[in-house]
């Protein structure tokens, strides 16, 4: 046979492989447009953190001091309000601070005085906690220049919200166990279910006397068994590694293995819908990284808008940082209390085991 015969027949083979498998090819698609969906929202969240804005004085130098602030690049979205609404944001986690400027402060700035300028700021995470304290000079900076003053006339008086900051580094490996469950633990489910459908044993299962509730257990059980291991070496590379330590150890390993069973049995869902594991896997791929980026993984997505907020609450993985965050650290991260987020997961996955078992009921078509 000639070169390019060979050729064309190996390329033919290969074309009519993944005609076979439109999901797939479907699917890899999708996988390559979330990246790209994912690129975006890197650059969305963290851009503006939403900042109360008190304006005790209503001079002059406080209008120019407003104008300095809101023209610090890539920091704040100054949002006017009363005393009262301001404290209420800050603490149901609206708001990454709070900016006061006194009374008496355009005064006080046209004689002379340095005058302080009060910032509380929720340090939840200590890489927003920087994005303000390297805004608020920034701000006071420009602010001198524009009047051409000979000295400093303004300061920050910050006032953390939380007891300690948080480092990025392991307030990020935390969120990053709510990924490994989600994949893992999702891919290793959606096997578990998709198997029935590549080796057409679902008709067995659908005509077979045993309770397919109790099959899927089973075939779940070991599924999430599986992803736990896993699981578990992350965390001890977490601790061991990172020195990341857990303040609360039980209620750690308590809400990753709820974690790990949620997951599966989405997983499970995902395989008894799509049939092959061969789509399921791109999917679980393409679906991650913009579910993790937009999750409240590398910051309270509270912080982002409230746009991008309301998306996230798309993602199980944001109801899943919330859980871990709080068990590891601690941490408020979402709005939603820490029972309401593990009850959303739950129900999740209720729904996930009716739907699966619904597929499997159906019976073995292609």
């Amino acid at each position: 046979m000639s070169a390019g015969r060979l050729f064309r027949a190996s390329a033919a083979l290969e074309l009519a492989q993944l005609r076979g498998s439109r999901a797939f090819v479907a699917l890899t698609a999708l996988a390559a447009v979330s990246f790209l969906v994912m690129v975006s929202l890197f650059g969305l969240t963290g851009s503006y953190a939403p900042v109360a804005l008190i304006d005790r004085d209503g001079g002059p130098y406080a209008k120019s001091f407003i104008e300095a602030l809101l023209g610090a690049h890539h920091s704040f979205a100054l949002k006017y309000m009363s005393a009262g609404e301001a404290e209420a944001a800050l603490l149901s986690g609206r708001l990454v601070g709070i900016i006061t400027i006194p009374a008496g402060f355009s005064a006080d700035v046209a004689d002379g005085t340095t005058v302080p300028i009060d910032v509380r700021i929720d340090n939840v995470n200590v890489d927003l906690t920087h994005d303000v304290q390297r805004a608020l000079p920034a701000a006071i900076v420009a602010f001198g220049r524009k009047h051409q003053f000979p000295g400093v006339r303004v300061r920050m008086v910050e006032h953390d919200v939380l007891p300690h900051d948080t480092g990025y580094i392991p307030y990020l490996v935390v969120s990053a166990l709510a990924l490994d469950a989600m994949v893992i633990a999702g891919i290793l489910g959606a096997m578990a279910t998709a198997r029935e459908w590549e080796r057409r044993t679902v008709k067995l299962l659908r005509l077979s006397p045993a309770s397919a509730g109790i099959v899927l257990a089973g075939k779940l059980v070991v599924a999430a068994a599986v992803a736990a291991g896993a699981l578990a070496i992350t965390l001890l590379a977490i601790v061991l590694v990172y020195g990341v330590v857990p303040i609360a150890p039980w209620t750690t390993v308590f809400a990753l293995g709820a974690c790990v069973a949620i997951f599966t049995c989405l997983g499970a869902w995902l395989g008894a819908l799509l049939k092959r594991t061969l789509a399921v896997v791109p999917l679980m791929f393409g679906l991650a990284m913009p579910f993790y980026v937009d999750s409240g993984a590398l910051e309270p997505t509270r912080f982002d808008g409230e746009t991008i907020w309301m998306i996230a609450h798309l993602s199980p993985v944001y109801y899943a940082v919330g859980v871990l965050e709080w068990a590891f650290h601690g941490l408020h991260v979402t709005p939603e209390p820490v029972w309401l987020n593990l009850l959303v997961l739950v129900a999740i996955a209720l729904v996930a085991v009716a739907l699966t078992l619904g597929r499997l009921a159906k019976g073995g078509a292609r």
